[in-house]
């Protein structure tokens, strides 16, 4: 209902803000701005009521039923709802709203022109959104079968990255429909000198989200998908990735606009490309074309999106063919060896590069539909092809700030390149002094270096001046530079973090080490001079999936360095995600990664891929810096000198919420990408364990379960026929102790199986006993049950629950063998087979 009506209202506001335009009437777009609050809150209301649903466990309706269970922790809640589709084109459609409203909120001197048109575009883009979640993917569709409980969230989403990581993508997504309105409403109303400095802040927000979007997506890939890497050129990364580029390009362009009156062509092109590879990557990631761990599943929203995309184009190339005329440079680009050229050589890399990353991305597809036979570009065809472009950028990167006009830039560039030069060589001498010796990473890391060393020598050049004119001391005016110009040292901070990304990249990329190992308890491996031990294998049920850990002691030269604790999760509700969770250990050389592939005999001998990634932290070090530096060239100006006292107040109020709301984001940022040694959920990683469906008990465990090679515990167990057993009477003989109960589906699969083999072995110095972990109330159920199977091994009930938190039991089915000298052989969670048994 709110989303039908905040479709009405969005067609509403788009049709009044026309007809403003046409009348010329202020009543008129005063209802298309109260529309546009109104379209803002019911979408917002909207999303309150799913999440409310989420909260209360409403599993009649599908969406929530899909994605939720009663025992998922609330924050898991909370990301839920836009953890699968419906929700997130949801949450998509109300940020759109949102943006819209802050748009037309407080318009002033060039945006007040340039609002009326911008105004029908974005209400037009509100009102796709909204219409397409509304008759395609509404996530309030009830449930065609209610459940008690839900399946809950897919594994691979519950990590910290994966919780912030949708909503900074979309924020981004987002944040470019509103220069791209602007551009379409410059072109329509011959103002194109206008657009740039009312979207530049709008194009900064759209960036600098994307790559917080795109950071989290790659610490998510690290932690989670277990294969050691954290970029895999998959086409969902790619689809953030290409716009990301575009808008990057964009950036450069408007400010050479701003300043010089040049790049008109190129801004509106990479606005106009920029959303269009959004739709184009929603369309990818949402209508099946591609297969990835990533994407959403196959629907009908493609031929939405698809239809999106060639509406969008056709208008805005349309418009610029019919104001082709107005669309010349004040002043033309002076020469290729000048600012301005190498402005235009960047901006032509970053097309170039978009343009590889999209071949490469839909290059399956295409071989696939017209070739017959699919070519697969895998991350060696993307490194080949795009690895000499960026490196090709990163020059660019260092030299353009020395240049000037084209009359003097052979001067400026002599005078200026010591510094950069230096830093390139200095950085050669570590690399080789640490080990490197490839010859392309080593040209690599001469590139970052002279990038590195210009930005750096450029910013201190401009505070060494600026103390020296004004006679302060040196490390304020450091400070200081950051709050006079903050789009420049901002610009420089993000520089610096690309350097540092440059790092790792190419540390990551050309030097990574893997090696699979088979450990049994007590054994040690070399791997690339560390030492290994495998300590311990524990299985436990943990809310609700089954947790696998071993522990691993990791060491150099005798010296401990830390504790790994690889394990891989198992959850019942999701019989075919089998989740790994790697253990990391971070050095400022290299990581030490390791992730635990499968075990055998209840961990007697487990297997594990090991990972040595060099520089790997240079990666999320630079991610952070880079975002710093967007967020610092957000912030406004401080100069209020000019103001009265209250719009200086109020300046200053501004530039303090925008100055938390940065520090605070690139927080959110570090926080999210942090974890402890053990980490998060989530792999595809195939466990050669059996396969779980234990279900969660209530009571807490008291002690440490006994593990293999340990004594088991004595108990005495009431048997069903009233007599009683203890297992120490058993002495002698081998005993399989099950725990099981009657609630359990996969106990009753199992029992039929467990008293086969008990017929088989029973005369063979083999004793069965079955424990069920329920009240006494409930011994009626339990005897039932065991009659209706016929059961005749010794079950018994544990009615005071003394033996199970004895023995670690958190949940059933859980079977242990313990051999003759009472000592446990074999310990396993989960459903046992006949076959197993034997």
């Amino acid at each position: 209902m709110l989303i039908g009506l905040a479709l009405a209202v969005s067609l509403y506001a788009a049709f009044a803000a026309l007809w403003a335009i046409r009348k010329g009437e202020r009543s008129w777009q005063s209802s298309a701005r109260n529309a546009i609050y109104s379209a803002a809150g019911l979408l917002g209301g909207a999303l309150v009521l799913l999440l409310a649903a989420f909260l209360t466990n409403q599993f009649q309706v599908r969406y929530v039923a899909e994605n939720s269970s009663r025992s998922l922790p609330l924050y898991l809640k909370v990301s839920a709802v836009w953890a699968g589709q419906d929700g997130s084109l949801l949450l998509w459609a109300f940020i759109q709203a949102m943006f819209t409203a802050v748009a037309v909120a407080r318009p002033a001197g060039r945006a007040y022109r340039l609002l009326p048109w911008a105004t029908v575009f974005l209400n037009v883009i509100t009102a796709f959104f909204a219409g397409v979640t509304l008759l395609a993917s509404n996530p309030f569709t009830p449930s065609p079968s209610p459940v008690a409980d839900g399946m809950g969230m897919n594994p691979l989403l519950r990590h910290p990255g994966m919780i912030f990581h949708p909503p900074a993508m979309y924020l981004g997504y987002v944040g470019v429909a509103v220069p791209f309105a602007f551009a379409l409403s410059a072109l329509v109303t011959r103002r194109l000198e206008d657009w740039p400095s009312v979207a530049r802040r709008w194009i900064l927000v759209a960036w600098l989200f994307l790559g917080m979007g795109l950071l989290l997506g790659m610490r998510w890939a690290y932690d989670v998908l277990g294969w050691g890497g954290y970029w895999g050129w998959d086409p969902v990364e790619n689809a953030g990735l290409m716009p990301w580029l575009t808008i990057t390009a964009l950036l450069h362009g408007v400010a050479m606009q701003e300043q010089r009156g040049g790049f008109r062509r190129w801004n509106l092109g990479l606005v106009l490309l920029s959303f269009v590879l959004v739709l184009f990557g929603t369309f990818t990631t949402r209508s099946g074309m591609i297969q990835s761990v990533h994407a959403f599943s196959n629907s009908d929203l493609g031929l939405y999106f698809l239809g999106a995309i060639v509406v969008a184009a056709l208008f805005a190339v349309g418009l610029m063919v019919y104001r082709h005329a107005d669309l010349g440079d004040s002043h033309p680009v002076e020469g290729l060896l000048s600012r301005d050229g190498f402005f235009l050589l960047t901006l032509m890399l970053l097309v170039t590069i978009t343009g590889s990353v999209f071949v490469g991305s839909v290059l399956p597809t295409l071989t696939a539909v017209f070739g017959g036979q699919q070519f697969e570009a895998g991350p060696e065809w993307f490194d080949r092809v795009t690895g000499p472009q960026f490196a090709l950028l990163v020059l660019l990167m260092g030299v353009c700030p020395l240049l000037g006009r084209a009359s003097a830039a052979l001067e400026r560039l002599k005078a200026r390149s010591g510094p950069g030069l230096l830093s390139g060589l200095l950085f050669l001498g570590l690399a080789l002094m640490a080990g490197f010796t490839d010859p392309a990473s080593l040209v690599g890391f001469v590139v970052i270096g002279l990038a590195g060393g210009t930005v750096v020598a450029e910013y201190v050049r401009d505070a060494a001046s600026r103390s020296r004119r004004q006679q302060v001391a040196f490390p304020v005016v450091l400070w200081q530079l950051f709050g006079r110009n903050r789009r420049k040292y901002g610009g420089y901070l993000v520089h610096i973090g690309v350097v540092l990304l440059g790092l790792g990249i190419i540390g990551t990329r050309m030097y990574a080490f893997e090696t699979t190992v088979s450990l049994t308890p007590g054994e040690s491996a070399d791997v690339l001079g560390y030492a290994i031990s495998y300590d311990d294998f524990v299985q436990e049920m943990v809310g609700d999936h089954v947790s696998s850990r071993a522990t691993l002691a990791l060491s150099r030269n005798g010296r401990h360095l830390a504790t790994l604790c690889p394990g891989i999760d198992q959850y019942p509700a999701h019989p075919d995600q089998t989740t790994a969770t790697p253990a990391l250990r971070v050095g400022l050389k290299e990581d030490f990664y390791v992730v635990l592939a499968g075990w055998d005999s209840n961990g007697a001998t487990a297997i594990f891929k090991v990972y040595v990634n060099p520089l790997a932290v240079y990666i999320w070090l630079g991610g952070l810096v880079l975002l710093l530096g967007g967020s610092v060239a957000l912030l406004p100006e401080t100069r209020t000198a000019r103001l009265s006292a209250s719009e200086a107040r109020r300046r200053r109020a501004w530039q303090a919420a925008w100055a938390t709301a940065a520090v605070l984001l690139s927080l959110a940022a570090g926080l999210a990408m942090w974890r402890p040694c053990s980490g998060t959920p989530g792999s595809s990683t195939a466990s050669t364990g059996g396969q779980p469906t234990a279900q969660p008990t209530t009571p807490a465990r008291a002690s440490g379960p006994p593990r293999v090679g340990k004594p088991a515990p004595d108990f005495t167990l009431e048997l069903l026929d009233g007599s009683t057993l203890t297992l120490s009477e058993v002495r002698g003989k081998v005993a399989v102790v099950n725990f099981w109960a009657t609630w359990c589906p996969p106990c009753a699969d199992e029992l039929p199986d467990f008293q086969t083999v008990w017929e088989e072995y029973r005369d063979k110095g083999v004793v069965f006993i079955g424990i069920a972990v329920q009240d006494v109330s409930e011994k009626p159920e339990v005897e039932e049950m065991v009659s209706r199977l016929g059961l005749t091994y010794p079950l018994g009930l544990d009615m005071r629950g003394e033996i199970f938190p004895v023995y670690g039991v958190t949940g059933v089915p859980e079977t242990l063998v313990v051999d003759g000298e009472g000592v446990v052989a074999f310990r396993h969670i989960g459903q046992v087979s006949a076959a197993m048994l034997r």
